[in-house]
């Protein structure tokens, strides 16, 4: 073989791989994490988070295609909201909706719960949490302390 027969792959193999290297990967969904802790003291504390990619809320819509129509005109005393506290309303929202469904669906707190901390990481929503009512047996055996915080 000569060598004028590899001057075009030489060429091509870069922009090629060049080309697969722009390339950007989709968006994984995050699952919900949700980690019970029952202290020595039978309080029972969670810490429950989304993933802050999944709830992009209005993030890519214009505000003037957005129902609405008649109604009072805005008071001119409220300040407008920017684009990402709205996104951070609507993903808080979603963190809300999405822990109850998540008590609901295991029972860990029957009567309630007290906010201690709600707070964002690099990519995830956090709500730390407080049952009303103290554990029972059956929660101990039922919510075994695999990770404490």
């Amino acid at each position: 073989m000569t060598m004028k027969k590899f001057i075009p792959l030489a060429v091509l193999l870069p922009m090629v791989l060049s080309a697969c290297a722009g390339k950007h990967r989709p968006e994984t969904k995050q699952s919900d994490m949700f980690v019970t802790n029952i202290k020595y003291t039978n309080d029972k504390v969670f810490n429950f988070s989304i993933g802050s990619n999944q709830e992009k809320g209005d993030r890519g819509k214009n505000k003037s295609q957005r129902g609405g129509g008649g109604g009072p005109p805005p008071d001119r005393n409220n300040s407008r909201k920017t684009d990402s506290e709205d996104t951070n309303e609507n993903s808080l929202n979603a963190l809300y909706s999405r822990l109850e469904l998540k008590l609901n669906e295991t029972g860990y707190c029957r009567e309630g719960y007290v906010e201690i901390d709600t707070y964002e990481s690099e990519n995830r929503f956090h709500i730390l949490g407080k049952c009303n009512e103290s554990a029972t047996p059956e929660d101990k055996s039922r919510f075994v302390n695999d990770f404490g915080y």
